[in-house]
């Protein structure tokens, strides 16, 4: 990664921080156990119908889908996008990859 991507990746997160506790425009700055459980939840449903696993399913030890979906949420290799309505009735799309991001900073 070079100097000037490194400056715009920090950037681009101080702007997620500042919108995410200054400005309220999402709140929390961090994935919900409500939204955790969804994305379970979907993940869990699509390997169970074949998807392939973005994990090694030996090194999970189990071929529990639900076990498999927790492991590939903890390492952060999903690419699922929040949905979050806000009081004033509008909707916004959070990259879950994003929000991991942001939390891990906090």
């Amino acid at each position: 990664m070079t100097t000037s991507e490194l400056i715009e990746r920090i950037n681009k997160l101080i702007d997620v921080v500042d919108k995410a506790i200054n400005k309220r425009e999402f709140y929390p700055p961090r994935l919900t156990k409500y939204e955790a459980a969804r994305i379970i939840g979907a993940r869990a449903l699509q390997l169970a119908m074949g998807a392939q696993p973005l994990v090694d399913i030996q090194e999970v030890g189990s071929t529990d889908p639900v076990l498999i979906a927790m492991e590939e949420l903890r390492r952060g290799l999903l690419d699922f996008i929040i949905v979050r309505e806000m009081p004033d009735g509008k909707t916004m799309r959070i990259r879950l990859k994003e929000l991991l991001e942001l939390e891990r900073t906090l």
